[in-house]
């Protein structure tokens, strides 16, 4: 129980009004409760840890500060500081105790008529390192405070441990100061200007994004979460590198931009409302004060058909830019005059958020429960401590924060009443999968509907054989395997043909020739449905597969250029999923542009395009093909090729009449009119 000499009341800031009323309904609730481990390299001092504690609950108001109703709610300030503090002898618990510790610390819910609002453990680690947890209630702390704090008790720890006399400058600026400013800021013009800007952005009928659901959502919500974290791969975060660089958009909005490209994927809605919080320190002197600032700007995010991720990034950035500038107006003032289902089953009005996290004061991530890297805070060398999180205040919310090791760390934040933690994982994959398309082709279509990898390996159910070609009948070999190559060289098959057929259908001579090669396979079968395994040199990374599948329909006599747009889409749709190969329909035949090493793959075509040369190799299981059939069909491409550049407008069907008339021998010739 505090000291209960009063120093001052003060109002509740906007923030705190919605906290308040929250706690009110749900009193026991661990909704607006945070809580922040950090691993200290060296023992942690108790009597001086308590003492550099004291001294930041005796420097900050809102440490120090009750809230209670009386006419309305209101804060009390008390003079005396109250540390509420414990320490645990912990050296020989392992890591499930530590973490059963804290998870049970964690569910005790604050009471804020009585505080305090902000707790510490400190637990012995192992046989010389601390742990020492924050524990706060939203009412009185946001991202901003974590950080202020954690460098303050450092720095205080530092003083006291060393004996140094140095006394810090004392704390002139208080929450109550930024209270008093939000009241005039709202009673000013220029937040009637702020007011009248939200009014029109939130106007119309709002409907909160729904996320494909695998249990049914209750009645009244539990607020109970979890969190899947992941780092971004390489290859992810070196594209949104290079894609910030190149187009010079600030990180935040890429990741919004591709987050909103998700949630518009996975939801099926193309008018999004986003969560995106700011800091909300409007003035300098605010900089230096613990409480909540912070302010959550619901982005409204509209998605025209066919949008592309450079459209959608524009989009983002300005609309990032112009409700920045009237962020400090509370949304809260204005939410009741909304045009939206208000069902007592969601929280509020939107329900997805995206948070880009970046500690003040230390050159580190501190805020997610992933962040394995140690850094230097005035002297003593700290590490966040893992935990992960059992609530949420989103159905569905992306956090990302940069650490000291240069990864990209990220957790999807997720409502456990609704959400499974194997449907978030899959998210997770499908996130990275898309992001990373989306980076590489950013002027491509954002897929209206997220497929999940079984939807995509459904449609391989009836997969016709990918052993495609003819087989000879070749006594076996000695050899268990034996593969043999036929190489080619050509001379240009007609002046800038492939790339004249490259401007007129905006493609790649890559799809054209691979075009032309199912052209080839469907006169040598007669088969419509084919499918075709391919790697293509343009996209080969570690992190995609060796080949990929591309299944394409012949059916209906096509034109060549419509075959070869319906061969770009495959392309692109097979790039993206990115899935293994369904057994038992294992590449036996496979189409590459690249200088990779023979697989063991039946029937490999490689082909390659230099300046005045094509040239390949087919590289083939002697104990399957005989040398006559492959040179057949090396010299059957060329012809066809040849044809294609010629008078690319045919169809089909008369691309294989003229093929199969031209390699007619006497006595197929004499058989037609037999």
């Amino acid at each position: 129980m505090m000291d209960k000499t009063f120093v001052k009341t003060i109002p509740l800031s906007e923030a705190q009004k919605d906290y308040y009323l929250h706690y009110l309904v749900y009193p026991m609730s661990p909704y607006y409760q945070e809580q922040y481990l950090f691993q200290f390299e060296s023992r942690l001092d108790v009597s001086v840890t308590i003492r550099a504690l004291y001294e930041i609950v005796k420097r900050h108001e809102i440490y120090r500060s009750i809230f209670v109703l009386e006419d309305e709610p209101i804060q009390k300030v008390y003079s005396e500081p109250v540390v509420d503090f414990e320490h645990v002898s912990s050296a020989t618990w392992d890591d499930t105790m530590i973490r059963e510790y804290f998870n049970q610390e964690f569910s005790k819910p604050f009471t804020l008529e009585e505080g305090p609002l902000f707790s510490c453990r400190l637990l012995d680690y192992k046989d010389s390192g601390s742990i020492l947890s924050f524990k706060y209630h939203h009412i009185c702390f946001d991202g901003w405070s974590v950080s202020l704090t954690l460098d303050e008790f450092t720095m205080i720890y530092q003083l006291l441990i060393t004996g140094n006399d140095h006394e810090l400058q004392p704390q002139i600026h208080q929450y109550a100061d930024f209270v008093e400013w939000e009241q005039n800021y709202i009673a000013s013009q220029e937040g009637e200007a702020a007011r009248a800007f939200w009014k029109k952005k939130l106007g119309g009928t709002l409907e909160r994004l729904e996320v494909p659901v695998d249990k049914k959502r209750p009645s009244t919500p539990s607020f109970k979460g979890g969190i899947s974290f992941f780092t971004f791969t390489r290859e992810l975060r070196d594209e949104l590198i290079a894609y910030h660089k190149q187009n010079k958009y600030p990180t935040d909005v890429i990741y919004l931009s591709l987050f909103s490209a998700f949630l518009y994927r996975i939801a099926g809605q193309d008018d999004i409302i986003v969560g995106v919080p700011r800091y909300g320190r409007p003035k300098r002197e605010f900089h230096t004060i613990m409480g909540p600032c912070m302010v959550m700007l619901p982005l409204r995010i509209k998605i025209p058909k066919n949008s592309s991720l450079r459209e959608l990034a524009k989009q983002i950035h300005e609309e990032l830019s112009l409700c920045s500038q009237y962020q400090n107006y509370p949304i809260s003032l204005i939410a009741a005059e909304l045009q939206y289902d208000r069902d007592k089953k969601y929280a509020s009005f939107f329900s997805t958020a995206f948070v880009h996290q970046k500690a003040i004061k230390q050159d580190a991530a501190i805020m997610l429960g992933n962040a394995q890297n140690t850094f230097d805070s005035n002297g003593l060398t700290v590490s966040t401590y893992p935990i992960g999180k059992d609530v949420s205040q989103y159905d569905l919310c992306l956090v990302v924060e940069k650490d000291s090791h240069h990864d990209i760390l990220a957790g999807f934040e997720y409502n456990s009443d609704i959400l499974d933690e194997e449907t978030i994982a899959k998210w997770v994959a499908d996130f990275e999968r898309t992001s990373l398309y989306l980076l590489k082709n950013d002027c491509e279509s954002i897929p209206a509907h997220a497929d999940k990898p079984n939807d995509w390996m459904k449609s391989l159910a009836n997969l016709p054989s990918l052993k495609i070609l003819p087989e000879d009948d070749i006594p076996p070999s000695t050899d268990s395997i034996k593969f043999e190559q036929e190489t080619f060289e050509w001379a240009c098959l007609q002046e800038n043909g492939i790339s004249q057929l490259v401007e007129v259908w905006d493609t790649s001579s890559y799809v054209i020739f691979m075009t032309a090669f199912l052209v080839l396979l469907y006169a040598e079968t007669e088969k419509e449905d084919l499918a075709l395994a391919f790697r293509a040199g343009w996209d080969e990374s570690e992190d995609v597969p060796s080949a990929l599948l591309l299944r394409a329909d012949l059916s209906g006599n096509p034109l060549l250029g419509d075959l070869v747009l319906q061969v770009q889409s495959k392309l692109k749709e097979a790039h993206y999923h990115q899935v293994s190969f369904p057994k038992p329909h294992e590449p036996q035949l496979l189409f590459e542009m690249s200088e990779n090493d023979p697989s063991t793959i039946d029937f490999q075509f490689r082909i390659h395009e230099s300046n005045d040369h094509i040239n390949g190799a087919i590289t083939y299981h002697a104990n399957v093909f005989k040398r006559e059939t492959v040179q057949r069909i090396c010299t059957q491409y060329e012809y066809l090729l040849e044809s294609v550049t010629a008078e690319p407008h045919q169809r089909i069907r008369e691309i294989v009449s003229h093929l199969n008339s031209q390699f007619l021998t006497s006595d197929d010739f004499e058989q037609l009119f037999l």
